[in-house]
C-alpha cells in the first residue's frame, strides 16, 4: 500500500564518462576512487566498513569484457554512464518503507538498496546495460549507489542483428515518455526537449514510479527551475551528515535522560505511596488501640462506681443501732477492701478524668 503520508526524497544523477584522460569523469578515476587509491577517498573516510559490490572494482576490464563482440558509433567519447542514485534516509532507520522494513540489518538494507538501483537502471536502459556498482560505506553518506553501465540494444539491419551500445538512445527514449512534465517545466520551449537536462527531469520521474511501485512510499519531488547543479560538495556534505548525527545522537540521549528521570520519578513516587499506606495503617492502629482504651476506662469506672453505691449502702447499714458487734465488725472489714479496691481502679485509669479526653 501507499504511504500517501510520509513523502520521502530520492535523487538520480547521471553523468558520462570518459574512459580515460584528466579529470574525475574518466572511468579511470572512478576506478581509482572505488578502490580508495585517490586522494578524495582517503578525505572522505570517516569509518572502515568496506563497500559493497557488485560484480568488481575493476572498472575497465568490467568495461572491456561488457563490450566485447559490441559496435559503437565511432565518435562516441564518453561511453560510460555513471548514475549516482540516492536513496531516501528513511530506507536504513526503523521508518523503512515495502521490503526495507522486513530486513533487520543496515547491511542487508544496503543490499536491497544496490539491488534496486541496478534494477532500475536495467529497466529503463535496456536489460543489457550495467556492468558494475558499488555502495560506498567508510564515507559520511551510506546512502548512495554508484551504477556503471554502458547500454547495449539489439540493431536491426539488412545485414542482420547485432549488438550495439549507446549512451543516448534510452535516456532520450524515457525523455519522449515524459514529455508532457519536461515541457510544463520549460514552457519557453520549441519542439520536444530530449537534452540532458531532459533527460535528468526523466530519469527522477522514472524513478519516483519505480521507487513507489518497489515500496510502496512516494517521493517527494520539488521541481528545479535553476539548471546548475544542486547536489552538496563533499565538505559540505560531510558537514550537513555530521549535523544530522549530531542531532539524532542528542535525541538519542535526551530520551535516555527522560526516561532515567521518568524511572526515577516512578520510584520515588512509589516509596511515597509505601510510606503512605504504612502511616495510614500505623494511624489506623492507633486509633483502635485508643478507642480500646476507652473503653477499658469505660468499664473501669461503671466498676468503680458500682463499688462506691455498695460503700454507701454499706456505711448506712454499719449505722443502724441494732447492728451485732460481730456483724459490725465484718462490715467494716469488708468496707476496707471496697476502699482499697477503689484506690486501684483510680490508681490504674487516672482518677477521674478520662486519659484519652486530650486533644494531643
Amino acid at each position: 500500500m501507499t504511504d500517501k503520508g510520509c513523502p520521502m526524497k530520492a535523487s538520480v544523477r547521471c553523468v558520462s564518462l570518459a574512459l580515460g584522460g584528466a579529470g574525475q569523469a574518466t572511468l579511470h578515476a572512478q576506478e581509482k576512487h572505488g578502490k580508495r587509491e585517490d586522494g578524495t577517498s582517503r578525505l572522505r573516510r570517516i569509518r572502515d566498513t568496506p563497500p559493497l559490490v557488485y560484480k568488481t572494482l575493476d572498472l575497465r576490464a568490467a568495461y572491456n569484457a561488457h563490450m566485447e563482440g559490441v559496435q559503437q558509433n565511432k565518435g562516441c567519447k564518453r561511453p560510460v554512464l555513471h548514475f549516482i542514485i540516492k536513496m531516501p534516509a528513511e530506507v536504513l532507520t526503523d521508518r523503512a518503507p515495502g521490503v526495507f522494513a522486513e530486513l533487520a540489518s543496515k547491511d542487508e538494507k544496503q543490499r536491497l538498496m544496490a539491488e534496486q538501483a541496478i534494477r532500475f537502471i536495467e529497466e529503463t536502459h535496456g536489460g543489457k546495460a550495467v556492468f558494475a556498482a558499488r555502495v560506498d560505506r567508510d564515507e559520511a553518506g551510506e546512502l548512495v549507489v554508484d551504477v556503471f553501465a554502458a547500454p547495449r540494444y539489439e540493431k536491426r539491419t539488412k545485414k542482420g542483428v547485432n549488438l550495439w551500445a549507446s549512451p543516448t538512445k534510452f535516456g532520450k527514449e524515457l525523455a519522449e515518455k515524459h514529455q508532457d512534465e519536461i515541457l510544463r517545466r520549460h514552457p519557453q520551449a520549441r519542439g520536444r526537449l530530449t537534452n540532458p537536462r531532459a533527460v535528468g527531469i526523466a530519469l527522477q520521474a522514472e524513478f519516483a514510479l519505480f521507487f513507489e511501485r518497489e515500496n510502496g512510499a512516494q517521493l517527494t519531488r520539488t521541481p528545479k527551475d535553476d539548471p546548475r547543479p544542486d547536489r552538496l560538495e563533499t565538505d559540505a556534505f560531510k558537514a550537513v551528515a555530521e549535523a544530522q548525527r549530531t542531532v539524532t545522537e542528542q535525541r538519542d540521549a535526551w530520551e535516555t535522560r527522560r526516561a532515567e528521570v521518568e524511572a526515577q520519578m516512578a520510584r520515588q513516587i512509589a516509596t511515597v505511596e509505601a510510606m503512605t499506606t504504612a502511616a495510614v495503617k500505623e494511624r489506623q492502629e492507633a486509633l483502635d488501640a485508643r478507642a480500646e482504651a476507652r473503653n477499658e476506662w469505660e468499664r473501669a469506672r461503671a466498676f468503680s462506681e458500682h463499688l462506691a453505691a455498695l460503700a454507701h449502702r454499706l456505711v448506712r447499714w454499719l449505722k443502724r443501732d441494732d447492728l451485732p458487734a460481730e456483724a459490725r465488725r465484718s462490715g467494716v472489714q469488708i468496707g476496707a477492701e471496697v476502699v482499697e479496691s477503689m484506690k486501684v481502679i483510680d490508681t490504674d485509669h487516672g482518677g477521674a478524668t478520662h486519659p484519652w479526653d486530650s486533644p494531643h
